[in-house]
């Protein structure tokens, strides 16, 4: 006799929290502070997660599991569905939001080889911004669509 755990918090409220956060985290973002940085792009990529879940529920009976996914996985998943492909595949492309907070994070555990003329590309404030309105533009373009449907 185990227990069953009961889910408290829906997927949607979730991810609204981490934006939330992330919000919180952005206004309070000194220059050079490396571990808010990543905990913002922690919190992002978390309510991304949250809200892939919530949408997959929606459509759980056309699509294999995706819980035990990581976040650019579920979006994938996602983007099979016909109703939403075009938006999700947007922001996976090279210049899209999933892309763009992939590069940020690997811009932290980069090695610079000093042999090598390579880019500056750093993270700054002006970055995460960007990455905070397109994950605006994202979830209500996705709110808008799913509401029609």
């Amino acid at each position: 006799m185990g227990s069953k755990f009961k889910k408290l918090v829906k997927n949607k409220d979730l991810s609204n929290l981490y934006i939330d956060i992330s919000k919180e985290i952005l206004i309070n973002l000194s220059p050079g502070n490396n571990k808010d940085q990543l905990l913002f792009l922690i919190c992002i990529e978390n309510s991304l997660s949250h809200l892939a879940d919530d949408i997959f529920l929606n459509f759980k009976n056309e699509l294999k599991p995706i819980e035990h996914l990581n976040y650019v996985f579920k979006w994938n998943e996602l983007s099979n569905l016909m109703v939403i492909r075009n938006i999700i595949l947007k922001e996976l492309s090279p210049d899209g939001l999933i892309s763009l907070i992939e590069i940020s994070k690997n811009i932290f555990f980069r090695e610079d080889n000093k042999n090598l003329i390579t880019t500056s590309e750093i993270n700054d404030l002006k970055k995460f911004n960007l990455i905070l309105d397109k994950y605006k533009a994202f979830k209500e373009l996705l709110r808008k669509t799913l509401d029609e449907c």
